[in-house]
């Protein structure tokens, strides 16, 4: 049947069409309202309505408004409408006759299709030959001797690699070579255990052989190069580095290819960790798979510490003898299985149970074979191919995500999404709410990425969250209509593993939460979620020893250095120690080495970057917050703040939660929170910083930020000693450069021991916090005093815990003493152990009145003398009173008592009394206070002179008015400045 081209679409087409449409942007949404109403007229607007309710800012005055004001005749039609749905998937054809195609234009679309594939196909072979040539200029140059701290660490040698050179240290390079030998790529191992290749090049079908293949009795092949040069060393038997769990079926193929008659045994990583998440064993699946095509055998290692997973970990473990127990019983057992099954059939050897007995023959090759597993067992297929219903599938080859649509019952050529993305499990918070889908995938270096990611991001036009895979690494192919489908592909995938997640770090129960991973043994895993690529902050650089040889060992006999440390232990105590989060500011003269206790401080958790700027909004700092719960938040030159805000930032991080907000429904968000204590540093005090923009700080503001010196008084600015260095400035630059080099290790390995011990916190940290603040706080001090040794005792608190963990290396009482040198010097900065607030309300008149009673309080006197100096901005009024008590009130007054001039003696014995206006009082002397408890207090004091019914303000009368004045006599005065 030939297609009508003057036929209209009818209303299930329309409807079909709008379905592929998101309505929340803007400029779409007004333009296919014209295009219906140009379609249907008036009646469209319940087709328009309905799906304009599908906006998260949907508005019905606006729809309604917004109808009427859509014109006919315009450009705007139907044929809009259905171009954009096209755009987004929709297939018109479904809701029209089709229209037969020429064979002239078969041949065209077939010819194009030709070309494209032929473009692409030259487009990666240039990103190959480009990586190939950057690979053997590299090798070319490197050394074939050097010392990698990588190998160190693994405890291998170096099996036919050579040595470069780069910033971070020493560079292992690992060939990359395929079946004909070429140097096809490098696999580069920093120092820090990143591997990387050349972007582009071949990895897939190439390998990297320790030993001679050809003479060794049997051919092992692995995923790493550490596995494998354990393997080598321990059994000396030829291996295969295949460098991936997806190569290592065409790493056999090859193998077997070139070898036909040799036994290969391909030795699995155990995944262990990600098939209790998952499900899935990637490792020993990719292991069994490979054997299985090949006719081999496959082993994975037995008896693994705790997160470990191949051979080199059991090696690190219990040595190398082991493995070569392992590797030459699983091969006797492949070999007596061999035998009596007369043929080389698939089989797992468990090396363990080998060594007590023979593997029993195979009952037959069905039975023994494992079956090959769906590669992506979270998701469940549209449809499979054979019922001629469109569906999703994530290759098997790692080559990516592809959509396969149908045409008239025939496969269409498949259309790529993106690189090989899974969809692993779904999550909720503890209230069932916040769906989100667990992404995997891997960025263009190999580099394996997870994020959780919230559902609602799908919504709308899903720009975001798209920006967010791209940044992470995965590679979405361009087209409006890929677009859509990734967002489909991920929010039907079927998953039924589940996780809880939440939006905050650290401790959710006995589950200490990070950023890219969890700690700790829950009802079920928990992780974080966020709406933003998850990059975490917690990074490792070294080893532990190494923190604390080159950066631990320095802190010792250094109060602020061991004090700032410590307060990094102690933040991931605040929810057992049951304390409220604060702050910690260093203050102190430009080079005093500030900034190198914050980046020793950091160095705990984290590198250079691990620290924040002041020079922040309040939705990017609560964000910030959160991810550091339960961790130290530190906070880089409290100078860089605005002065409006920066006291609201420090309530705000000390009070633990964000501000309210509105959804564009008018309905409450959930509120940020968090745990942290945070740490500044910078010349100016939080006071000195408010006064810039004209605001006072309250008690409350101080205790819950406590300021410490930067200088410790040895002469050596931050420091009390320098550890044999030449000044501090030189044992400064040796800190900074070795934070660079080595951290991270401490805040983690802390958090594993308090994980594991877990249960006996509450009471330790009780006892701890308990008998320091009782040794810290003097007698009868202010609660706000007691508040900071609390304060100081948990940061003791936390550096006698980790050292008690091994963490720091320090002797047994090092925290403690650095916290009470602080807490000291912290003390006597503040003068004294008494309520501040209260002390600082007293303070506020006498302040004013010696800056202001000689240019704005008028002579009593002279008030109404025309020859009397104008008083410009008058706060009230101030009055001589004689040696004798008479207050001279007139001219003629001062005549009788002194004539023309004040004796010495008179002016000895004379004093001066002030009347306040008490407008003045409440708006610029109690400016940041409540004048109504400062005029209490006063009156308290005597300072205030009541009148005879009891008011704090009495009546007087000045240049012939009477009006209301605070009265404060001269002695009462005195006594406050004093």
């Amino acid at each position: 049947m030939t297609k009508n081209h003057n036929e209209r679409p009818g209303r299930e087409a329309i409807l079909a069409a709008l379905s592929h449409i998101p309505p929340d942007e803007r400029a779409l949404w007004l333009k296919v309202g014209m295009g219906l109403k140009e379609e249907l007229g008036d009646t469209g607007f319940d087709v328009f309505d309905t799906w304009s309710q599908n906006a998260a800012n949907y508005d019905a005055a606006a729809a309604k408004a917004s109808w009427k004001s859509f014109k006919t005749g315009g450009k705007v039609g139907i044929g809009t409408v259905l171009y954009e749905a096209q755009q987004r998937g929709f297939n018109i054809k479904q809701h029209a006759p089709a229209q037969p195609i020429s064979a002239e234009a078969a041949a065209q679309i077939a010819q194009e299709r030709a070309q494209r594939i032929a473009a692409e196909q030259a487009e990666t072979e240039r990103k190959q030959a480009a990586a190939a040539s950057s690979a053997a200029k590299a090798w070319d140059s490197a050394s074939d001797s050097g010392q990698s701290a990588y190998l160190e660490q693994k405890r291998i040698d170096g099996h036919g690699v050579r040595f470069a050179v780069s910033k971070a240290g020493a560079v292992v390079l690992i060939p990359v070579r395929d079946a004909s030998g070429q140097l096809c790529n490098l696999q580069r191992i920093f120092p820090n255990g990143d591997k990387r290749f050349y972007t582009g090049g071949r990895v897939s079908g190439c390998c990297h052989v320790l030993g001679d293949a050809a003479a060794s009795d049997w051919l092992l092949i692995a995923e790493g190069y550490a596995t494998g040069a354990t393997l080598h060393e321990a059994s000396g038997h030829a291996v295969a580095i295949a460098f991936s769990a997806g190569n290592l079926k065409h790493i056999a193929a090859l193998m077997r290819e070139r070898y036909p008659d040799k036994q290969i045994l391909i030795c699995a990583d155990d995944d262990s960790a990600t098939e209790q998440a998952t499900g899935k064993n990637p490792g020993v699946t990719a292991a069994s798979e490979a054997a299985s095509a090949i006719r081999g055998h496959w082993c994975k290692p037995q008896g693994l510490p705790a997160g470990g997973n191949d051979f080199n970990d059991l090696a690190q473990a219990v040595g190398k003898a082991e493995v070569r127990k392992q590797i030459a019983a699983a091969t006797q057992a492949a070999q007596h299985s061999a035998a009596a099954n007369n043929a080389a059939q698939v089989k797992q050897i468990d090396a363990q149970a080998a060594i007590a007995a023979p593997v029993q023959a195979d009952k037959s090759a069905a039975e023994k074979t494992p079956a090959k597993p769906r590669h992506n067992p979270a998701r469940k297929p549209a449809g499979d191919g054979q019922s001629s219903k469109p569906f999703y599938r994530n290759s098997d080859k790692g080559e990516g995500v592809f959509y396969h649509g149908f045409h008239e019952g025939e496969p269409l050529p498949a259309l790529k999404i993106c690189s090989s993305l899974e969809v692993i499990a779904k999550s909720r918070d503890a209230a069932n709410g916040e769906w989100g889908a667990l992404l995997e995938f891997s960025d263009p270096d190999g580099n394996s990425k997870r994020w959780l990611m919230p559902y609602k991001m799908l919504s709308g036009d899903g720009t975001q969250y798209r920006a967010d895979l791209l940044s992470m690494g995965l590679m979405i192919e361009p087209g409006l209509k890929v677009k859509n489908h990734l967002t489909t592909y991920i929010q039907t995938a079927e998953v039924p593993e589940r996780v809880r997640c939440v939006e905050r770090t650290g401790w959710h129960d006995d589950v200490y939460v990070l950023p890219d991973r969890s700690i700790g043994d829950g009802v079920e895993q928990v992780l974080f979620q966020t709406a933003g690529g998850t990059t975490s902050q917690f990074k490792q650089r070294g080893t532990l020893a190494e923190w604390q040889s080159h950066v631990s060992a320095h802190c010792r006999g250094n109060s602020r250095l061991l004090f700032f440390v410590s307060a990094g232990f102690a933040s991931l105590l605040l929810y057992h120690a049951k304390v409220q989060s604060f702050g910690l500011h260093l203050m102190g003269s430009s080079s005093t080495g500030k900034s190198t206790a914050m980046k020793v401080a950091a160095s705990v958790f984290g590198g250079s970057d691990y620290a924040q700027s002041w020079h922040v909004t309040d939705n990017s700092l609560e964000a910030t917050a959160q991810k550091h719960s339960d961790a130290l938040l530190v906070l880089d030159e409290l100078g860089q703040a605005d002065a409006k805000m920066v006291g609201n930032i420090a309530y705000m991080l000390s009070n633990e939660k964000g501000k309210g907000r509105a959804t564009q429904n008018a309905t409450a968000k959930k509120i940020a929170t968090w745990r942290l204590i945070f740490i500044s540093d910078g010349e100016l005090s939080l006071e000195a910083k408010m006064a810039e923009a004209g605001k006072t700080t309250k008690g409350g503001q101080d205790v819950r930020m406590a300021h410490i010196s930067a200088d410790a008084g040895k002469g050596l600015g931050l420091f009390d000693t320098v550890h044999g260095f030449a000044d501090g400035a030189a044992l400064s630059r040796h800190l900074v450069g070795m934070v660079q080099a080595y951290h991270g290790t401490a805040g983690l390995a802390f958090i594993e021991w308090l994980v594991e011990n877990v249960t006996q916190l509450g009471d330790v940290l009780a006892q701890a916090i308990s008998a320091t603040t009782g040794k810290l706080c003097p007698p009868n001090a202010h609660g706000q005093v007691k508040r900071v040794s609390d304060f100081f005792a948990l940061v003791a608190a936390g550096g006698e815990l980790a050292t008690a963990a091994g963490v720091t290396g320090w002797a047994d009482g090092e925290a403690t003493e650095a916290a009470t040198t602080c807490f000291n010097d912290w003390l006597a900065s503040r003068g004294s152990a008494g309520d501040i607030e209260h002390d600082r309300m007293l303070a506020l008149l006498p302040d004013f009145i010696q800056v202001n009673g000689d240019s704005r309080f008028a002579w009593a006197h002279r008030a109404m003398d025309d020859h009397a100096p104008k008083t410009i901005n008058q706060a009230g009024f101030k009055r001589m009173v004689s040696k004798g008590g008479n207050p001279i009130k007139s001219n003629t007054d001062w005549h009788k008592e002194y004539g023309d001039k004040v004796h010495p003696d008179e002016a000895e014995g004379a004093s001066i009394e002030y009347f306040l206006m008490p407008k003045v009082f409440k708006e610029e002397v109690c400016k940041g206070y409540d004048a109504r408890l400062v005029v209490a207090k006063l009156v308290d004091m005597g300072v205030f002179e009541k009148d005879k019914e009891g008011k704090s303000s009495i009546l007087e009368r000045f240049a012939g008015t009477k009006a209301r004045y605070y009265k404060i006599p001269s002695d009462q005065l005195h006594a406050l400045i004093a």
